[in-house]
């Protein structure tokens, strides 16, 4: 490992949670800056290709009654919750599917691999087929995540697993299947929940606060190695709803667009970054100004 490399056309990032939402913004962000390849990892299923009766039905009203055309037509009961099921496994294969071509159209090599992170014998297979094809694995960026968000005495052992296998075990098995001694980044998407505490989030900010706590022992353990984990605040993204933000406005707390969001990102993998392991964001430490905010999107305050 080379303690000065840089991102470029060469490195190779594997991606927890990285072919839909904000980890894919911020993938494609940082493709559109250095034309890096990618190796996506994610649980949805990819159906190739898409069922010749739901193609050109782009909203969920129209999609939904093809789905229930369908069904109807196999002789199945289009009930609500198959409905469900399937409209939500079209739109994810769809959004797989934007986010490798904005990453071809960027100038990347992309592959999306149905994988899921805490089962190391299925991942570990898939990503040394993977990086044969684009090459050695020099960066990570983790950013899979999951929510079961109720007060304690309601949360089950379950629940607990859900959040927790996803963000810690789903970290472990990442290095095992790609030893850290061999990365030139290693990014971790973690959360203020797990900085300041969260009211429904308990097993949330346990998890981020482990991979808080992870980040600074790997940098020990690899000084080479840029580490960091960012404490990310609430993105303005499809989840966080206007009620949501009336919520976040009284608690003083701004939502990140995504645009700033993705460009602190890179802004945080530059060299003169290397030695902050633990950054948080949209706190009473770090606000977002509207000043930095329009610097960063190379806009007027």
């Amino acid at each position: 490992m080379n303690s000065t490399s840089q991102i470029d056309s060469s490195t190779v990032f594997v991606v927890s949670g990285g072919a839909r939402g904000i980890t894919a913004q911020c993938a494609i962000r940082l493709a559109r800056e250095y034309r890096c390849r990618w190796i996506l990892l994610g649980r949805s299923p990819l159906v190739e290709p898409e069922p010749d009766w739901a193609e050109g039905y782009a909203q969920e009203a129209d999609l939904k009654k093809q789905i229930m055309r369908s069904l109807a037509v196999q002789g199945e009961k289009p009930t609500p919750l198959a409905v469900q099921k399937l409209y939500k496994k079209i739109s994810a294969s769809r959004e797989i599917r934007q986010t490798l071509q904005a990453l071809e159209e960027a100038g990347s090599q992309a592959e999306y691999l149905n994988a899921d992170i805490t089962d190391i014998k299925t991942l570990q297979p898939q990503l040394v087929a993977a990086s044969e094809r684009l090459g050695p694995v020099k960066g990570i960026i983790h950013g899979a995540g999951n929510l079961a968000d109720k007060l304690i005495e309601k949360k089950t052992p379950e629940d607990f697993e859900t959040v927790y296998a996803a963000k810690v075990t789903g970290l472990e098995n990442l290095l095992t299947c790609i030893p850290p001694k061999q990365l030139d980044y290693l990014v971790l998407f973690s959360s203020v929940a797990g900085f300041y505490g969260n009211a429904g989030q308990t097993d949330y900010a346990i998890a981020n606060e482990i991979l808080n706590k992870s980040a600074h022992l790997i940098k020990q353990q690899y000084p080479d190695c840029h580490v960091v984990s960012i404490n990310w605040g609430p993105w303005d993204s499809g989840m966080v709803t206007p009620e949501l933000k009336k919520i976040f406005a009284q608690r003083q707390i701004e939502v990140i667009p995504i645009e700033v969001g993705a460009q602190l990102l890179i802004e945080e993998l530059q060299e003169r970054h290397r030695d902050a392991v633990q950054v948080v964001m949209e706190s009473p430490l770090m606000p977002f100004t509207q000043r930095k905010i329009g610097e960063l999107v190379g806009q007027p305050a």
